[in-house]
C-alpha cells in the first residue's frame, strides 16, 4: 500500500508539473496561479499545496525535472576532458548540448519558462538563488573545460582563460535566447548551431592541433 501511495504521489507530481507547462505556456507566468495549476490538472488546491508551496518551487521543479539531467550531463563532461579527445569531445559535447536545447521540446519549455519568469528584486529570491547558482556552475565548468583545452595545447593560449570562457558563454548563451527569443527568422539557431559553434572553435584552434584533433 505504501508503494501505490507513493507511486500516485508521484504521478501527481508530475501532472501538476505537466498542467504548469502548459498554463506558463499559453498565458504566461505572471498570470498563472497555484489554483488554476491545480484545476487544469483536475486536482484539488491541497493536491497542489502539497507539492509546492508557491509558484517558484513548481519553476523550480520544473527546471530540476525538464533541464537538470542535462545540465548536470554537460557540467560533468566539460570538467573530465581527456588529453587525447579533449577537443572533439567538447565540440561533440557543445553541439549536442544545442541539438537539445532546439529539438527537445520539454527541455525548450522548461528554459522559456525559466527565462520568463525571473523578477529582479532588490533582495535576491529563492527562485534567483536556485538560478544563478545553476548558471554558476555550467559558467564554471565552461572555464574549467576552457582552461584544460589550453592546458592540453588544443587551443590558443593567447588569449587568457577567463577571456576565451567569457566569449564561448556569450556566445552559447547567446544562441539559446536568440532561439527562445525566435525573434527574427534571418537566424535559424537550429539548423546553423552547428556551423556557428564550428566557426567558435576555429577562432581558437591552431592550425596544428586542430588538423590533428580532426584526424
Amino acid at each position: 500500500m505504501a508503494r501505490k501511495t507513493k507511486e500516485e504521489s508521484e504521478k501527481t507530481y508530475h501532472s501538476l508539473l505537466d498542467a504548469a507547462t502548459t498554463l506558463f505556456a499559453r498565458q504566461g507566468v505572471a498570470k498563472t496561479t497555484l489554483n488554476e495549476i491545480a484545476k487544469s490538472a483536475g486536482m484539488t488546491r491541497g493536491a497542489v499545496y502539497w507539492h509546492f508551496p508557491n509558484k517558484d518551487a513548481v519553476i523550480m521543479a520544473l527546471w530540476k525535472r525538464d533541464a537538470g539531467s542535462v545540465h548536470d550531463e554537460v557540467t560533468a563532461t566539460f570538467t573530465h576532458l581527456k588529453p587525447d579527445s579533449a577537443l572533439k569531445d567538447f565540440e561533440t559535447l557543445v553541439k549536442d548540448m544545442l541539438k537539445k536545447a532546439t529539438d527537445d521540446l520539454k527541455l525548450t519549455q522548461a528554459l522559456k519558462i525559466v527565462t520568463s519568469s525571473i523578477e529582479f528584486t532588490e533582495e535576491a529570491s529563492e527562485l534567483q538563488l536556485f538560478l544563478m547558482q545553476r548558471k554558476n556552475e555550467l559558467y564554471d565548468a565552461m572555464k574549467k573545460a576552457v582552461a584544460l583545452l589550453q592546458e592540453y595545447q588544443a587551443i590558443t593560449t593567447k588569449h587568457s582563460t577567463d577571456l576565451l570562457a567569457a566569449s564561448l558563454w556569450s556566445y552559447i548563451i547567446g544562441m539559446v535566447d536568440t532561439h527562445l527569443e525566435m525573434s527574427s527568422e534571418k537566424i535559424d539557431i537550429k539548423n546553423q548551431a552547428d556551423e556557428l559553434i564550428q566557426l567558435w572553435i576555429d577562432s581558437v584552434t591552431p592550425n596544428t592541433a586542430h588538423l590533428t584533433q580532426r584526424c
